[in-house]
């Protein structure tokens, strides 16, 4: 199973109540999100130039690390899955997504039609979904998915 059919929620797309709405709302206008909902859960929809690198949380560290020192950094998110916690760094596809055997084994790109699921802060769900880093709204467009690779593929040398 991949991490996106884990992530994939089981309710049908339901209209949010006004509460859960205005969090939605926050990340479809400070940022330009794609925002779908899955009963009260808000989801980052992975479409229109859109995709998440996901790798495990151990070793997510010193590739933030390396994207920061390039001026690459954008936000990151904590993930609770079957394999355990995994971090998912939102960028901008820019190019062709390369072939999963291109990556290494335990990197994961996420596109078309993946949803990834974003924190909610008014109330706590059941969706153990966190910020690492929380998106700026002084600078809001994500890393390249080039810059986030070639972050991963610098610590395998």
């Amino acid at each position: 199973m991949s991490l996106d059919q884990q992530l994939q929620p089981l309710e049908p797309v339901t209209t949010p109540d006004p509460a859960d709405d205005r969090i939605g709302a926050r990340y479809s206008r400070l940022f330009g999100w794609p925002v779908k909902w899955r009963g009260h859960h808000p989801f980052l929809a992975l479409e229109n130039g859109i995709c998440a690198v996901t790798l495990p949380k151990l070793s997510a560290g010193p590739i933030l690390a390396r994207l920061a020192a390039t001026g690459c950094q954008g936000p990151a998110l904590v993930l609770s899955t079957h394999r355990g916690p995994r971090v998912a760094v939102p960028a901008e596809t820019d190019g062709l997504l390369p072939l999963r055997t291109d990556l290494p084994k335990d990197i994961e790109v996420l596109a078309w039609g993946a949803l990834l699921p974003l924190p909610v802060t008014v109330r706590r769900t059941d969706l153990a979904t966190e910020w690492l880093t929380a998106p700026d709204p002084q600078q809001r467009w994500l890393p390249s998915l080039s810059a986030v690779l070639s972050a991963v593929s610098a610590g395998e040398r």
